[in-house]
């Protein structure tokens, strides 16, 4: 009896363990997570959400700060800034971009001809411009338009020479990446069958052809699931197409940036055919980034393995030859690489060292170095395939982007005029690197922005700001105005240029990924206490954001090192890594975090789950959530359960837990405003 008693306790405990690792990997957490409702329950989580907003906004706006740095924000948004001209498109003599002025803040489509005569295209009464495709012959313009700021638009196609809308409309488009057949009146483009979901992460991208004057819902895929052996749907989401006059060349890649990709083969008229067959020629496995086709050669870009890239070339008829090397880097990160018609550019940093070069086909060993003002980074190449000359944008941290114009024949470099800059508002701030020593040695690189001759006697306020994820770097693509509401006031910009983004070559994210991201939470972590170590600030005067997956690396500081700051703000951040299989694009990080259902995998995002990582008894800065409730990428609930907890702890959300909430805004939710007034506030910067 004795036995069969023990035998049935057994038992029981182990069908409760079972019960229980059946509840975990069900996902039923409401047992063990105070807050797990959140991720279920939509509509109360999303009324809380709305609620705690309200709360909040009510006492920013009451504060004396709120109305004066509202004006200055709109003084600077509007300071140089007419027009914002971008999408730069070259098409035989005439030149197409989208434009933005104050009095129209929006984009709308213009084409400038070679006597510098301005025509405005499209100006959409209602939606958002996102992108746009002239035909190959400049007859046509394909455009991508949202009517609701998501991530799901339409296509519409006008007559360049008439403005006429052609009676064609495709809806449910998600990353559009339009390219226009031979003929000029078919193209090629993405669709995805989730799209009216607002979901885009869980549908099968494709590539589909369609013919002008036709039905939509006539178009057949022409590269997808049904052409492509082991098409993996729910991560394999982006597609590019390259064409030549006799080859078509797909990439396949995970729809998280960051990851190598697959590229496979055609002949180009085989498009068109009822049965095509692509060929695999490149496996992701060899760290392919980026291609393009001219003629019969398949030009690629590759990292390589000094955490550098090596750019080289391989002929299409004779596939099994061996790739072609054309330049090769050891150490640093590839920015641009793009085509005109006669030649290769590269803009690059190659072990500290900015370089930007062009590289000709008729002399493929000929590298020509294209001279920029030190300082400068190339943050954009405008090029086609039609003209010899280039434009493109030079810029830093304290300097607008101005457009130039490069003539390879004279290697002449001249001022586009197609805008003016006016460099004089950051006269009296200067940027800075430093280099700070990390956990394990390595040297993080750390950029500050500041008044020139700032005092170094630690009570400067000091805005440090980290991404860290997916290989991507934080250069100075975008000049910012606004940033000067935070260093008039003496404040200073820092970025911290942690592990796992791709400021220093392939290796640098890869030490920030998987198994290493607790490397940028670690690297974050040494780049404040430099701050503070150097006199830069102090930790009554240290504040901290990140967005996204930078979610991830403020989050983690905050809950393991909560003395250091003063306060923090995460927009749409990732901040419950052990639910990663629980937001829309879960599945595809996989590869970049960890996945919830390894073992091993699952602790690592437990170590960088900054929810979980809350303490009981801990004395947390004040932080602001921002969130849009349209959020097709990261669920809110993942800053709605972080704000509980934190609220929890604190026992007091009045002055500690704010939440910025929007009911139509989705994943990139712009909260700037806000955040400047609850930084000032937090450390007691005066107006």
């Amino acid at each position: 009896m004795f036995w069969l008693k023990k035998i049935f306790f057994i038992m029981i405990v182990f069908l409760s363990l079972v019960n229980c690792i059946s509840c975990v990997s069900n996902h039923s957490y409401s047992s063990v997570d105070s807050y797990g409702w959140m991720e279920t329950e939509k509509d109360l989580t999303n009324n809380w959400l709305l609620s705690e907003s309200n709360r909040s906004m009510k006492i920013l706006e009451k504060l004396d700060l709120f109305s004066s740095i509202e004006k200055r924000f709109s003084e600077l948004t509007d300071y140089g800034t007419e027009p914002i001209i971008h999408n730069i498109r070259l098409k035989g003599d005439n030149t197409f971009y989208l434009k933005r002025t104050n009095k129209h803040p929006y984009n709308r489509l213009f084409v400038k001809d070679r006597f510098g005569k301005e025509r405005l295209l499209v100006d959409p009464s209602v939606g958002y411009i996102y992108n746009f495709y002239p035909s190959n012959d400049g007859k046509y313009i394909a455009y991508a338009i949202s009517e609701n700021g998501s991530e799901i638009s339409a296509i519409n196609v006008i007559n360049v020479k008439t403005k006429a809308h052609l009676a064609d409309s495709l809806s449910g488009i998600t990353a559009s990446n339009i390219v226009w057949a031979s003929d000029n009146l078919s193209f090629f483009y993405h669709r995805n069958n989730f799209a009216n979901s607002n979901n885009r992460r869980l549908g099968t991208e494709e590539l589909y052809l369609y013919r002008l004057g036709s039905n939509i819902e006539n178009d057949s895929a022409i590269f997808g699931k049904a052409n492509i052996e082991n098409y993996q749907a729910n991560t394999d989401q982006n597609i590019n197409l390259s064409l030549s006059a006799n080859w078509a060349v797909a990439s396949v890649e995970s729809s998280i940036p960051g990851d190598a990709i697959d590229l496979y083969l055609t002949e180009s008229n085989s498009l068109y055919l009822e049965n095509k067959h692509w060929k695999k020629i490149i496996d992701r496995k060899q760290n392919v980034e980026d291609f393009f086709v001219r003629d019969n050669w398949l030009y690629l870009a590759k990292y390589n393995n000094f955490s550098g890239y090596t750019i080289s070339r391989l002929n299409l008829n004779h596939i099994p030859s061996p790739e072609e090397k054309i330049i090769e880097w050891k150490k640093g990160e590839l920015d641009l690489f793009t085509v005109s018609k006669d030649a290769i550019y590269l803009a690059y940093y190659d072990s500290g060292k900015y370089k930007f070069v062009t590289i000709p086909f008729s002399d493929l060993h000929n590298i020509k170095m294209i001279p920029i003002s030190d300082g400068n980074e190339v943050t954009a190449i405008f090029s086609s395939l039609d003209n010899k000359e280039i434009l493109f944008t030079q810029q830093n941290w304290n300097m607008p982007p101005k457009i130039w114009q490069y003539d390879p024949d004279s290697q002449l470099i001249e001022d586009s005029k197609i805008i003016k800059t006016d460099a004089s508002l950051f006269a009296d701030y200067e940027s800075e690197q430093k280099w700070v020593k990390s956990n394990d040695g390595e040297l993080i690189p750390l950029t500050l922005i500041h008044r020139k001759g700032v005092k170094l006697d630690g009570s400067n306020p000091t805005w440090l700001f980290a991404y860290g994820a997916y290989g991507q770097s934080e250069y100075p693509y975008y000049y910012d105005t606004t940033r000067l509401i935070w260093l008039e006031k003496g404040g200073i910009i820092a970025i911290a240029h942690v592990r796992g983004g791709g400021e220093l070559g392939p290796k640098w994210h890869y030490d920030g990924k998987g198994k290493n991201k607790i490397n940028s939470v670690n690297d974050f972590i040494k780049c404040a206490k430099y701050l503070i170590d150097h006199r830069y600030t102090n930790s009554s005067k240290l504040v901290i954001s990140g967005v996204s997956a930078g979610g991830i690396v403020i989050g983690s500081a905050l809950a393991r090192h909560p003395e250091l700051f003063a306060a923090a703000a995460i927009t749409s951040g990732m901040l419950n890594m052990s639910r990663l299989d629980q937001i829309p694009i879960g599945n595809a990080n996989f590869a970049e975090f960890g996945s919830p259902f390894n073992k091993q995998e699952f602790k690592n995002l437990q170590t960088i789950d900054a929810y979980l990582n809350l303490r009981e008894g801990i004395n947390y800065p004040p932080v602001m959530l921002s969130v849009g409730l349209q959020d097709s990428r990261v669920s809110p609930w993942q800053s709605a359960k972080f704000a509980a907890r934190l609220g929890e702890i604190n026992h007091s959300q009045n002055e500690n837990v704010f939440i910025i909430a929007n009911q139509e805004d989705g994943h990139f939710i712009n909260n700037f405003v806000n955040m400047v007034v609850f930084f000032m506030w937090k450390t007691n910067m005066t107006d």
